[in-house]
């Protein structure tokens, strides 16, 4: 029987493929994102490194779930009062695992510049050299038109450009200037508040939600001592960074997670708040489930005029392993960008297990010599359930009984004890059956 369920009871884990994705509860569908890390590296932002380096798989792996496996990293440091362009953006995974193993803290005079940092991503700005300090190193750009485009500032003081010392009323200035260009540009600035000491706090909190508040990104406050780092980011990545997802808004499933066992189906619906005119036609895919299990979009009438809607209907195959799939929905056209959401797939799958192995409930059987006896197996599990028969002892797979694939075994003709046993497959495992011996009378 399958089982639905809304999204805000949330999920703590995906499995994808067989590698653990992290998708807490509200995550959400940004479909592509563009993701620039910028991260203090003065000396209190040791616990705060420590938590990416350490953290990076987990951290990545969100994105990757978010993005539904469209996405690129680029990475910015903050040592003593300059910038460091450490990664530009990839999408490869492991350079952005290599280039954070390159964030170090450095000491000084404990500048943060990271109002000219925001500066350097939103507008791909060369290396330059400032009062006190310098950029090391060009940022090349590449934020995609069609991406969630998003940066995730993480510090624990003021903005001071490349001085070393915050003015107020030019460095609160220049961030909310800076923000206000990267809202121009599309770009969501989060920024990720780590309460070390540094004073005046009101202060630092006030210019890090103007900045958020201005270009449309989130403001979170994280522990002392960083301890919740990665969760929190994980969060923003399933918030989108603030960015409203390259077509979740257009794109409408429900339910939104699914609870199935093998040869199951669920139905889904979904809703594209962009209808097709014309002879335009709307192609609908889907990704993220093991081949033999099974997506189609069957015509459905819409709930809400001016939509077009399709019923998805999701039927899980019986070798489709127990656990939790991303599944990313895609609605195709030549004249809009393509609209994406998903569905978290529920696959519950019990292995097999043994009730009992002849239908006298014991593992001897005897009957007349020269004739045959009927062995049954009664098993549990997930269905459907595959039988082989084995004559031997229970183990011992050197002598398979050619046809004997079900539930009961009728024996050669039994002139002499034989052993038999069966083994019992589902998708998620087998059980082996203890030894049922024949023997004549």
């Amino acid at each position: 029987m399958a089982t639905l369920r809304a999204r805000a009871l949330g999920v703590v884990a995906a499995v994808l493929f067989g590698v653990v994705l992290a998708a807490p509860a509200h995550a959400q569908q940004c479909g592509p994102m563009d993701v620039t890390f910028i991260i203090d590296e003065t000396g209190s932002m040791t616990d705060v490194i420590k938590q990416v380096q350490t953290q990076v798989q987990k951290i990545a792996d969100a994105v990757q779930v978010a993005s539904g496996g469209d996405f690129q990293f680029a990475l910015v440091g903050m040592p003593d009062n300059n910038i460091d362009v450490i990664e530009n953006f990839s999408p490869d995974r492991n350079a952005f695992n290599t280039a954070t193993t390159k964030l170090v803290v450095a000491g000084g005079c404990g500048g943060v510049p990271y109002d000219e940092a925001i500066n350097t991503v939103v507008n791909a700005l060369p290396a330059r050299t400032g009062v006190l300090g310098a950029q090391l190193n060009a940022f090349a750009g590449g934020w995609r038109s069609s991406a969630a485009k998003v940066v995730i500032l993480i510090t624990d003081t003021l903005p001071q450009a490349f001085t070393c010392q915050y003015v107020q009323g030019v460095h609160d200035v220049a961030a909310h200037n800076f923000a206000a260009q990267a809202a121009a540009a599309g770009i969501h600035v989060t920024v990720v508040y780590v309460p070390t000491g540094n004073q005046p706090e009101s202060e630092i909190i006030r210019i890090m939600q103007d900045v958020a508040s201005t270009s449309g990104g989130l403001f979170k406050q994280a522990k002392a001592d960083a301890s919740d780092l990665s969760d929190i980011i994980v969060d923003i990545v399933n918030q989108c960074g603030g960015a409203a997802g390259a077509g979740s808004q257009n794109l409408i499933v429900d339910p939104t997670e699914v609870f199935l066992s093998n040869v199951e189906s669920a139905d889904v619906n979904v809703t594209l708040f962009l209808p097709a005119t014309g002879a335009q036609a709307t192609t609908y895919t889907a990704s993220g489930l093991p081949a033999d299990s099974s997506v189609q979009f069957l015509p459905r009438t819409p709930d809400v005029q001016g939509t077009e809607a399709r019923t998805m209907r999701i039927t899980i195959g019986p070798d489709t392993p127990a656990g939790t799939y991303v599944v990313t929905v895609k609605a195709s056209r030549d004249d809009i960008a393509d609209q994406f959401n998903y569905v978290l797939v529920f696959v519950d799958c019990q292995p097999p297990f043994i009730l009992g192995i002849n239908d006298l409930g014991t593992q001897t059987q005897s009957v007349v010599s020269g004739q045959k006896a009927t062995l049954k197996v009664v098993p549990g599990g997930n269905g459907p359930l595959k039988y082989q028969w084995y004559q031997g002892h229970s183990g011992s797979t050197a002598f398979p009984i050619a046809g004997a694939n079900g539930s009961t075994l009728q024996t050669p003709a039994i002139a002499a004890a034989t052993e038999f046993w069966v083994r019992v497959t589902n998708a998620c495992g087998s059980r082996d059956s203890a030894t049922a011996t024949v023997s004549p009378r």
